[in-house]
């Protein structure tokens, strides 16, 4: 039997904010977020809106089964109107539980150095070609990482990952990096990932030999739309560098950033190459415009325009880790519980590289009362 924009995906999300209200009015279940309704599911839905509810329902299906869905399927959900914004996040959560159940890796980050990069990444603060206030690298002595490893284990985190600004790392950086890994692992048992920029593939299997787990590099945007964003490398550096870490069978953590101009084309073309390289988990970033980049002045993203991004990844990428990351408090707010009934099953926590996050408590805290477990390596 159809399920019809999704009355019991409403009632799942009933409680997780105190601003959430659902209510009935002439056979229309309606759905509020302070004082703006967000969905209807109606009684009497047209041909078309039933027609969208099967769609999504078959599309699931595939999904759910882990098989890949191609690009019409793909598109038909980019379609989906807000009278199905419900079913859209129903079976993203469905697709969630059925490849982690209530499990959700949370992660924490140290800024290893900050600033002073050369490259011109409209988006990024720590640019030197930009006046937001880190012209100049600031580098962590090995006390403070040491110290930020301590204290994501006091916090109950297991994933910790070291970021490094710029380009790449000198061979005297890569030989204390790989120092730092020994540390970390045999002192707090820490799962250790690393962010280094472009790596090549004997650098990244010294990483791996040092007990390195993960490697962190994104694609930010699609192909087509790079060029628009970064002038200083090209795209295929950055693949090169994904394929240079998995020779050395590190896991992948490769994602984007939402919100810099990119169009739902651009989202889908990264999502579908993301698939295609394979990597283990995908950072969903949604920009922080910050005051002195060439995005400063950006309009952020909706929160709903943020999950329904959520959900159409998780479409996408059945089996593959989606961590919600940079910008999730800024952009989302109150919401941000929602990002797992759109299908994320991943969190940065604790502060980002150039802006504030939410306090680790905070977010084990949410994970709690909504009975999800994170998860341990």
């Amino acid at each position: 039997m159809q399920r019809r924009c999704s009355s019991c995906c409403f009632e799942a999300l009933r409680g997780e904010s105190g601003a959430n209200e659902i209510s009935r009015s002439n056979g229309d279940l309606r759905v509020y977020y302070g004082g703006k309704a967000l969905g209807t599911a109606s009684g009497s839905a047209g041909a078309e809106a039933e027609q969208m509810n099967d769609e999504i329902k078959t599309i699931a299906q595939c999904s759910l089964a882990g098989d890949e869905i191609d690009r019409g399927q793909i598109d038909a959900l980019v379609g989906v109107g807000g009278e199905c914004f419900g079913d859209l996040l129903y079976w993203a959560s469905e697709i969630r539980q059925r490849f982690f159940g209530n499990r959700v890796r949370v992660c924490s980050i140290v800024p290893g150095r900050l600033g002073g990069c050369n490259q011109d990444c409209k988006f990024c603060a720590q640019s030197a070609r930009y006046n937001a206030g880190y012209t100049a690298p600031e580098v962590l002595s090995d006390e403070e990482i040491l110290s930020a490893a301590e204290q994501a284990k006091a916090n109950g985190v297991t994933n910790f990952g070291i970021v490094y600004s710029g380009k790449g790392v000198s061979e005297r950086e890569l030989e204390r990096l790989c120092g730092l890994i020994r540390v970390i692992k045999e002192r707090f048992g820490l799962t250790v990932c690393a962010s280094l920029g472009l790596i090549t593939a004997e650098q990244a299997g010294r990483l791996a030999q040092a007990g390195l787990t993960g490697y962190n590099h994104n694609l930010e945007t699609s192909e087509r739309y790079f060029g628009d964003i970064v002038t200083t490398h090209a795209y295929g550096d950055r693949v090169a560098a994904i394929k240079a870490a998995q020779e050395a069978d590190l896991r992948i953590c490769a994602g984007g950033l939402f919100g810099i101009g990119e169009t739902d084309e651009d989202r889908v073309d990264m999502a579908l190459e993301l698939r295609k390289l394979g990597v283990d988990t995908v950072p969903m970033n949604f920009l922080h415009p910050i005051e002195g980049t060439p995005l400063g002045d950006a309009k952020a993203l909706d929160p709903r325009e943020i999950l329904r991004i959520i959900a159409i990844y998780r479409f996408i990428l059945p089996r593959t880790t989606l961590k919600v990351a940079g910008g999730r408090v800024r952009n989302l707010r109150d919401m941000q519980s929602w990002i797992f009934y759109a299908g994320a099953n991943g969190i940065l926590s604790g502060n980002y590289l150039t802006t504030a996050g939410r306090a680790v408590e905070e977010d084990m805290q949410m994970l709690k009362d909504l009975q999800l477990q994170p998860e341990m390596d």
